[in-house]
């Protein structure tokens, strides 16, 4: 931390985030010599690889390089060392796509000492003192204390985006629009699943409204490590009428319902699952988060808790829900073995979307979809183009679905530098709340994806520092040989 009367910054990097993205950003950094610190208001690092999110969401494989393949090839390593190559659990993690959330804890944690990175834990961005067009000092404030630290350089990894917010940064949440982009899936809209597109209903206006959040939370039916779902204490059945209605439609089982991942060592990633009229997602709930204080973000995440441990307990108690249906789901319990701290739960809650960054350049659908080539591409993505739902079902509707649910395809698609660069400060980078519109965001939001954008934020890091000059100053081709060399794919397959 700095120090009362130093001249010189503290450390050439400060990574706020322990997310992927920000672990991404300081193992590149610190691989390369630089001085680097980390500062994460939760008290565990790798946001949401390791918080639940063990299903990895990886579009196509042939466009992962970098960092995250490294994490799976060693995710990999770890199976076939802990339980032999041709072992059930070697296969069950999918070239390293699947894994229990310990054994990424476990991973990241080596990577990130073997680099050499520091970090803080529970310490929360309090105030940042801008001048010359450049970010100069930080105030991180904890538990009990509060401390000010100074960097060189800066990268905004955090999933709400409160670094670039109060460093003064254009952004913005909530939906554009349609008009604004001529984006097909902006604003206000509807989903017909049976046809795979936007229906007639919808209105295009654009509003205040992100995704839903939730847990991922990782179960398990083995007896010997189930833990079971116990009543709530706020448990109120009413709160799940809109489920109890969509079970009377029609026949339903538990794929129905709720997105299981399978994972190594007889264990799920529970997901919500888009199609059910009321899954794991708390829609609406999550309004204030990108705004809130930590305290109420801390009390956003418990109504999340709460809501999703009381449905889990619906399906499996409520006279209601059928009886293979109860029976099914009475099966899974959380792990006694994985954030065992928290009786099974995580305490990462899945951010799907905060806020987004007005920068150089406006990821917009058009970019995923058919503008696809970017001169200072940094990294390649492939998922399709989703967002869960914004807002509860509206009276009038043809069927109860939520509203502001979509996916669409997308072709690999390359992500250029400009989308991490705010207009000002210049030594700043992001990229997690990085410049995308609500739709364009839809696809850039994966972790794998997430991950490597720090990868190239750590090696911009780098290259200014070399080259004694700033992140808007950077020469885009002499990164992309930078990231090539590490890995990485900045170019996407023609197919």
């Amino acid at each position: 931390m700095t120090r009362p009367g130093d001249s010189d910054p503290a450390y050439d990097l400060l990574v706020y985030g322990a997310s992927p993205a920000g672990l991404g950003a300081a193992i590149a950094a610190a691989r390369q010599g630089l001085s680097v610190l980390v500062a994460e208001p939760l008290g565990q690092i790798g946001g949401m690889v390791t918080g639940g999110l063990s299903r990895t969401d990886l579009g196509r494989p042939e466009t992962v390089g970098g960092l995250f393949r490294e994490f799976m090839d060693r995710v990999v390593g770890y199976y076939e060392q802990h339980y032999g190559p041709g072992s059930q659990q070697a296969k069950d993690c999918l070239e390293g796509q699947r894994f229990g959330p310990l054994v990424a804890l476990d991973i990241i944690t080596e990577m990130v000492q073997e680099a050499g990175v520091e970090f803080c834990l529970r310490r929360a961005l309090s105030t940042v003192e801008v001048g010359e067009d450049r970010i100069e000092q930080v105030t991180l404030s904890g538990p009990d204390s509060i401390a000010r630290t100074s960097a060189s350089f800066f990268v905004d990894a955090s999933y709400e985006g409160d670094l670039l917010a109060a460093a003064g940064c254009d952004y913005r949440t909530g939906r554009e629009p349609r008009s604004e982009y001529e984006e097909e899936y902006a604003g206000h809209l509807f989903w017909d699943p049976g046809k795979g597109r936007v229906t007639d209903h919808g209105t295009g206006e654009g509003d205040h409204r992100i995704q839903a959040y939730c847990f991922r939370l990782t179960v398990t039916r083995d007896p010997a490590n189930r833990l079971p779902i116990e009543r709530p204490t706020d448990y109120d059945p009413s709160r799940y009428d809109l489920l109890k209605q969509y079970l009377a439609a029609a026949p339903r089982r538990l794929k129905d319902v709720l997105l299981l991942g399978p994972l190594p060592n007889r264990k799920w990633d529970v997901n919500n699952w888009g199609f059910c009229w009321q899954s794991m997602d708390f829609i609406e709930a999550n309004d204030d988060y990108p705004e809130g204080s930590w305290e109420q973000r801390r009390g956003i995440a418990e109504r999340h808790r709460g809501y999703q441990w009381g449905l889990l307990y619906f399906l499996q108690n409520d006279r209601s829900v059928p009886a293979d249906l109860r029976e099914e789901v009475s099966a899974f319990g959380l792990c006694r073995d994985e954030f065992a701290c928290r009786g099974g739960w995580p305490e990462q809650l899945y951010v799907r979307e905060a806020r987004r960054l007005v920068g150089e350049h406006v990821f917009t659908e058009h970019d995923a979809r058919r503008d696809r080539r970017k001169p200072d591409s940094v990294a390649v993505g492939s998922f399709p183009i989703d967002s869960h739902a914004t807002q509860w079902y509206e009276i009038g509707q043809p069927t109860p679905a939520p509203e502001g649910f979509f996916m669409c395809s997308a072709r690999p698609y390359e992500i250029p530098y400009r989308a991490l660069l705010p207009k000002s400060p210049r030594n700043l980078l992001v990229p997690v709340c990085m410049s995308a519109t609500h739709a364009g965001y839809g696809t850039l939001r994966m972790e794998p994806v997430m991950m490597n954008l720090g990868l190239a934020c750590g090696l911009a890091a780098v290259q200014a520092k070399e080259d004694r000059g700033d992140f808007r100053t950077l020469d885009a081709k002499k990164l992309q040989h930078s990231l090539e060399r590490s890995g990485q794919i900045v170019h996407a397959p023609e197919r």
